[in-house]
């Protein structure tokens, strides 16, 4: 007898509850209105904030902003884009919830999609989803701001069961949902994850095709592939809006290649990231292994109550607290982690649970999934650990397409994040469908293979010395500097070696209790003691025994903080109100700290700093050059109108103001316009010189100067308005003049036009846009018009369009192939 309506959905309903349930408990504070003090949402609200300001006034955010870097695009901080659907999808399956508590609901329902796909037990599922969802890595991207990370993270196994759709003959409903999570995917905007994941998806289509070939379903093989390519590719092209002013406007960043300046090094790229960048966070050769034990490179989460984080051993049993203690020194902040990432928030471990449950899995000739699954992880841990393998890593990086546009190869283990749990599901769920005696000499095989493994982790554990590099050469040269000193520092190693050794050793008897656990649920399962339900439950429930503690190390109470208390930052005083009170168009410079690496500043001002991974490279090459020097250099500052020099002390209040009186302003005629020859002595040209009297050309760009190279400097350039794509200027001289212009030099989207008659631009003193003027009394304005936007536009709506017919049509397709199986022949 079928089964009505109800009781299909019900295990559906139960695992919404769960999951939703779960993250409200965990991240319970998020419902009484408080926040995260996220570092990198804090900057990106900085930044963003300009644009949403243009939003009210213009109805839609700019696609240039003047608070950051003098002047940038806003593709990869926000910007009017079309591609609509990928986001009222992100809505729903959301449920709009708050931060951070919709990241966990999220990744739970993706993972559980992916289970049904697999069609294993609902709630079999709902231990898969919250194996996944809770994986230690996500709590902590989710705790330094990283939520276009964790948005894409979440989508993954959304996408991966989409295409085990296809590749499953339920075609047109897979291809419908392949080019709708392929669109909602890159929509997240996070690239490095995207990647990653077509790197797995390529991996497991391999060992499919091998599988169709043997038996013999060519024709299958074509139709899986073809569909997937095909709605894979519309996905892609519903972003394209996204992907191709993203790709315009790479070429001109730090990651389109190398400086102009020095060219590229041997063995770098020529279009992408030089390598020591790109190679930058990379694990040591046994990092990974803290997949499995989450504290066997120590951690860096300190203690100390005003980091929000819990910490990974107390006081009373920590060797390296009670020695610093017997000398008089602080114990609120020891880093136990000793790996070579340097720092890193926390560790990629997946659970032991899982990854128990997947080892095991790799013994069961049934599993389908078990060899793509382990060359997936292999692949991935190769990958992580970048410039630690470099004969292997050199190879992706020369020849792989677009793997040198990525840096912290360590992102790479969020592969086996999703494979690793996928593998355990199915591995419990081929144990539940497998008789005990049939598969007896299996099950021996798999406690042999986890009785190794246990024994090979101690091996390993007695093989290391639990010191860094750096802690060893810091050891060195003490010892030769001032030996008395050094034998303290020793000291503090041995007591802090002890400790990260104890943490090893603890984990391993963590690992073998759950172990045990798994396997005294596993042999219930078996001989069918219990039902299968109570099994699974038993399965959800050891697995948050396993992860939350480590994940509350990252997310916990002490985490969160009033919204006022979070927006504080951005709060202004009598000093800001005297830089406000100036409404003439200007820039600041935060000379306190690094003020290339925060965008509090832009929030209410147009900063010459700011805080992003994709600067243009030409700003960069000024930042290295001429803008971090020791000393300011004033006629840059000049010529970028910095009319305001300020400090922030260290709550972020402005403590400091100095009026820059020399500061250039928006535009002005020069009397001389000397040509150089190339890149650097066009910098070097900038180390002194009078921005109001001289401008520098290279010599690729003289020809759109025009002949001239003196003028006599007379008459007004006066700027009517700057809103921000579009900019006005008028001009008045009773000669020919050569302007300079205080805007940052772009050549893929800016245009300029005198009297409404479009003229080329001129690249000035390194980063400034330039324009001969004729004589007389003229408007100039410059227009942001990128073609690659543009075009986007257009093709984001002609594939929005097919992606909705597609999804259309696989539903109803895929509702007809049903009902027809329901109907009873006559």
């Amino acid at each position: 007898m079928k089964k009505g309506l109800f009781p299909k959905l019900l295990p559906h309903l139960i695992a919404f509850v769960v999951f939703l349930l779960v993250a409200v408990i965990y991240c319970k504070p998020a419902l009484q209105g408080m926040v995260i003090n996220q570092h990198d949402v804090t900057q990106w609200k900085g930044s963003i904030q300009q644009s949403e300001v243009y939003k009210q006034t213009h109805g839609q955010q700019p696609l240039w902003t003047n608070s950051m870097f003098s002047g940038m695009p806003t593709f990869q901080i926000g910007y009017p884009a079309n591609n609509v659907v990928p986001w009222l999808v992100h809505g729903v399956l959301t449920l709009h919830l708050p931060v951070p508590i919709q990241f966990f609901f999220l990744a739970c329902i993706c993972f559980y999609f992916l289970c049904c796909v697999l069609r294993v037990n609902p709630y079999l599922g709902i231990f898969g989803a919250l194996s996944f969802a809770y994986a230690t890595y996500n709590p902590v991207i989710i705790s330094v701001g990283h939520d276009t990370k964790m948005w894409s993270i979440a989508y993954m196994p959304a996408l991966l069961g989409s295409i085990l759709l296809i590749y499953d003959r339920r075609y047109w409903v897979g291809a419908g949902l392949t080019a709708l999570f392929t669109s909602v995917l890159i929509a997240m905007n996070h690239p490095q994850i995207d990647y990653y994941l077509f790197l797995t998806i390529a991996i497991m289509t391999v060992f499919f095709i091998v599988r169709w070939i043997r038996a013999g379903q060519t024709i299958h093989l074509f139709k899986a592939l073809g569909l997937t390519l095909a709605a894979g590719a519309i996905g892609v092209a519903v972003n394209a809006v996204t992907l191709l002013s993203t790709y315009e406007y790479q070429k001109e960043t730090i990651r389109g290649g190398a400086s102009e300046i020095t060219g590229t090094k041997q063995g770098d790229a020529t279009d992408g990231l030089d390598k020591e960048y790109a190679f930058s966070y990379s694990m040591g050769i046994g990092e990974p292994i803290a997949m499995l034990l989450p504290r066997a490179y120590g951690s860096n989460t300190p203690g100390g109550s005003n980091t929000g984080l819990r910490p990974v051993i107390s006081e009373e049993s920590s060797k390296t607290a009670e020695f610093l203690a017997s000398v008089g020194q602080p114990t609120d902040n020891i880093n136990y982690y000793w790996g070579n990432l340097g720092i890193t928030a926390g560790p990629p471990y997946v659970g032991a649970v899982v990854c128990l449950l997947a080892f095991f899995g790799l013994f069961l000739p049934e599993n389908r999934h078990r060899w793509w699954v382990l060359a997936a992880t292999i692949f991935a841990i190769v990958i992580s650990w970048g410039s630690s393998f470099m004969s292997f890593n050199t190879l992706l990086y020369d020849y792989l397409p677009m793997y040198n546009k990525f840096r912290a190869p360590s992102m790479a283990l969020v592969i086996p994040q999703l494979v690793l749990p996928l593998l355990a599901v199915v591995t419990v769920d081929i144990l539940q469908r497998s008789d005990f005696a049939a598969i007896r000499p299996q099950l021996r095989r798999g406690l042999i293979g986890l009785g190794g493994l246990i024994l090979f982790l101690f091996v390993i554990k007695f093989s290391l010395d639990f010191i860094s590099t750096g802690e060893r050469d810091q050891m060195r040269q003490l010892a030769s500097a001032n030996p008395q000193q050094a034998e303290g520092m020793r000291s503090y190693f041995n007591a802090l070696k002890d400790d990260r050794s104890g943490m090893f050793t603890g984990d391993i008897l963590r690992l073998i209790g759950f172990g045990l656990a798994c396997a005294a649920l596993l042999y219930v399962l078996l001989k069918r003691i219990a039902r299968p339900a109570v099994v699974y439950a038993g399965l959800a429930l050891l697995t948050l025994i396993d992860l939350l503690p480590i994940a509350t190390k990252y997310i916990n109470s002490d985490s969160f903080v009033e919204k006022t208390e979070n927006a504080a930052v951005f709060a202004t005083n009598d000093k800001d109100q005297q830089i406000l009170a100036d409404k003439s168009y200007f820039r600041v410079f935060n000379v306190a700290g690094d003020a290339f690496s925060e965008a509090i500043t832009s929030y209410h001002y147009n900063s010459i700093g700011g805080y992003h991974a994709v600067k243009l490279r030409i700003y960069q090459d000024l930042i290295e050059r001429q803008l971090s020097k020791p000393q300011l250099n004033l006629p840059v500052l000049n010529m970028l109108n910095v009319k305001y020099l300020l400090q922030r002390d260290g709550s972020g209040a402005t403590s400091l103001v100095q009026r820059n009186d020399s500061a250039a302003g928006p535009a002005w005629f020069v009397r001389n316009l000397v040509t150089v020859k190339d890149a650097a002595s066009e910098m070097s040209a900038l180390d002194n010189f009078d921005p109001r009297a001289t401008a520098f050309v290279r010599a690729p760009f003289r020809a759109t100067a025009g002949p001239a190279t003196s003028f006599s400097g007379e008459g007004t350039m006066t700027l009517v308005k700057n809103d921000n794509d579009f900019i006005t200027y008028k001009s008045s001289s009773p000669a020919p003049q050569f302007a300079v212009f205080s805007e940052i030099y772009y050549a893929s989207g800016w245009k300029a036009f005198i009297d409404n008659k479009e003229v080329p631009i001129t690249r000035v003193n390194y980063v400034l846009r330039g324009l001969p003027v004729p004589a007389g009394d003229h408007t100039i304005t410059f227009r942001f018009e990128p073609p690659a936007y543009l075009k986007g536009r257009t093709i984001t709506s002609i594939f929005t369009v097919l992606l909705l017919v597609l999804l259309v049509a696989g539903i109803f397709l895929e509702w007809r192939a049903r009902h027809r199986e329901t109907v009873t022949p006559a």
